[in-house]
């Protein structure tokens, strides 16, 4: 049973490692007339038991193969084993004749089961001065210059420009290409393309690492790859130029002063980095003008589709009605004008939405616009939206197309009514234009509503009397404003209040001397301010002659004397009962202010 076990697993090994066998065949893309190369040809497997004879081949000659060679390699990787094992067999042919040619195929026998390589084709190219008879493994031809050279002239390295078309009509676009050539080794190379006048240039992405293939230009091989490309689209017609353009390329020469066995050993550069400028000729575009089309044509220049859609078919009063149209094709897709639509008079209207996606290929700009028109309904009912139609010139048939899409069916249903939008509406209705009325009219002035009525004139004495009370009251404040002793007398009663207050605040805090300085302000500055009478002219017998000339009385005019010869005992005096009369003085002070400002009168 334990040898029985052991045999069925190796089988099912071997049965798991044919089952992924595999030949594949390789040879350079491109070669050269009288160009030697190698067509490989490799199995995953060790376990070749047979191998097909590779027959004449047109256009080539064998010069030696089949030359068998294995590898087998083993990896382990984080305690991972695996093991890869392969067979290659390889031909040395010779190209004898240009032309595109399909290798043969070589069929092997692994585990007794048959397998067959893919099918290679080889492109062989005219040979060239330029081109080496030497054998090469590269999958090029031998095209570079000779690094014994450092002269490189405009036949070793050039940028042809071409155009797809040189005459088209506006709107039409342009592919133009720029094609580097070359028979050294340019490592780098740098050139913008100019600000072009009359175009609306796209450049075309392209990979930023560039692939060289060969080919033949004028009967001589060059590497060659498409450096940059643009999509033009004229705005204009008449004779558009492509400017030159200046590129500077860096090419790698052999340098005739360095011996290659000294470089070898003293650890110098063989070779040396040669600046190149090269310069992209001009182009000339000839460009004709669109022929008159009609009024309603969209700017589209191209072939396109329209399409058109209700969102929401079915909706209610005063809902928003979204209709999308989408118009694709290649052409000058986000430079088309939006289509009208013929919404009906029971709706109300707003600006179209447009979005557009485009997108560059090597012959067009190929895309899609999508545009959305919001309308509402006013009414219930059904609706038909004619067909929604664009007009675009196509650069096939070279005339003005017209596409349409078919009607849109819309059922409004009864919705809430929208009192701002009624409102709105019939704003606009007073101010639009009225129906003209026909036939006999008959017209008559209609009456004055309120001018020259008796209202008009009521009304009009009313203003005047107003405007009369008006201008004497400012008159009135503006004169007294102007009495400086009105003012003072007038203001005499508040500034005194307000120093009894004061006065009051102290009393509460304890603060005798400031107390009494408050007071003896407050009773001189009202008695000085009623009577016009400065401070520094402010003395007891002038103030008992001015209150006996305001009609106050003798008592009154004692009185107020003895709470001035009080206050000003107390504030120098001293003793406990300084702070203990301090209301007493208050009080009477508050009460003979009261009594002078009522007694004393405006002297005439």
């Amino acid at each position: 049973m334990k040898r029985l076990l052991i045999l069925y697993i190796l089988c099912l090994i071997s049965v798991c490692a044919y089952a992924n066998v595999s030949i594949t065949a390789q040879a350079p893309d491109v070669v050269a007339v009288d160009e030697q190369f190698r067509l490989q040809f490799t199995v995953n497997s060790q376990s070749v038991t047979s191998v097909s004879n590779l027959p004449d081949i047109p256009g080539f000659e064998v010069l030696y193969g089949p030359s068998r060679s294995t590898s087998y390699s083993m990896q382990i990787i984080n305690g991972k084993q695996s093991q890869n094992s392969s067979t290659t067999y390889s031909y040395v042919l010779m190209a004898t004749k240009t032309g595109t040619y399909t290798l043969p195929k070589l069929t092997v026998v692994v585990g007794g089961k048959s397998y067959t390589s893919n099918a290679v084709q080889v492109k062989v190219l005219a040979n060239s001065n330029a081109s080496s008879s030497h054998s090469h493994s590269s999958s090029q031809p031998s095209v570079v210059k000779s690094p014994a050279s450092t002269s490189i002239s405009n036949k070793d390295l050039f940028i042809a420009v071409t155009a797809n078309k040189n005459e088209v009509y506006e709107q039409e676009p342009v592919l133009l290409t720029y094609r580097v050539y070359s028979r050294v080794n340019l490592t780098e190379l740098r050139g913008n393309m100019p600000d072009l006048k009359g175009f609306m240039v796209k450049e075309i992405p392209l990979p930023q690492q560039k692939s060289f293939s060969v080919d033949t230009f004028n009967g001589e091989n060059y590497y060659t790859t498409v450096w940059s490309q643009y999509l033009m689209f004229p705005q204009q017609s008449g004779k558009l130029t492509i400017p030159k353009i200046k590129f500077d390329g860096v090419v790698v020469v052999s340098n005739p002063n360095i011996d290659l066995i000294d470089a070898f050993f003293n650890g110098t550069s063989s070779s040396v980095r040669q600046r190149k400028t090269i310069i992209a000729p001009s182009l000339d575009i000839k460009v004709k003008p669109l022929p008159e089309g009609p009024a309603d044509f969209s700017g589209g220049v191209g072939s396109f589709t329209i399409k058109a859609k209700a969102k929401n078919a079915t909706l209610k009063q005063n809902e928003t009605l979204d209709i999308q149209v989408s118009i694709s094709g290649s052409g000058n897709v986000d430079l088309i004008k939006a289509p009208k639509v013929e919404f009906p008079s029971d709706f109300d209207t707003y600006d179209p939405k447009m979005t557009n996606s485009t997108k560059l290929t090597s012959s067009n700009m190929n895309g899609s616009l999508v545009i959305d028109y919001l309308a509402v309904p006013k009414n219930k009912g059904h609706y038909t939206i004619p067909g929604i139609k664009l007009i675009y010139f196509d650069t096939q048939s070279r005339d003005y197309k017209t596409i349409q899409t078919g009607p849109i069916e819309v059922e409004v249903l009864k919705g809430e009514k929208n009192i701002y939008a009624d409102k709105q509406r019939e704003i606009l209705a007073k101010s639009d234009i009225r129906f003209i009325k026909t036939g006999d009219v008959k017209l008559s002035q209609k009456a004055d509503v309120f001018w020259n009525t008796p209202v008009y004139w009521l009304l009009y004495v009313v203003g005047l009397i107003l405007l009369g009370m008006v201008l004497y009251v400012v008159n009135h404040r503006m004169s007294v404003k102007g009495d400086s002793i009105l003012m003072r007398r007038q203001g005499a009663n508040r500034l005194a209040i307000r120093r009894l207050k004061k006065a009051q605040q102290l009393q509460k805090k304890n603060q005798a001397d400031a107390f009494y300085d408050e007071m003896l302000n407050a009773l001189n500055g009202f008695v000085a301010d009623k009577l016009n009478i400065t401070i520094s002219e402010l003395s007891k017998e002038r103030v008992a002659a001015e209150l006996a000339d305001a009609n106050v009385s003798q008592e009154l005019c004692d009185s107020y004397l003895r709470l001035l010869d009080n206050c000003e005992f107390m504030r120098y005096a001293g003793g406990a009962d300084k702070n203990l009369q301090m209301d007493e003085i208050y009080h009477q002070g508050l009460n003979i202010i009261s009594l002078l400002d009522a007694a004393i009168k405006r002297k005439k």
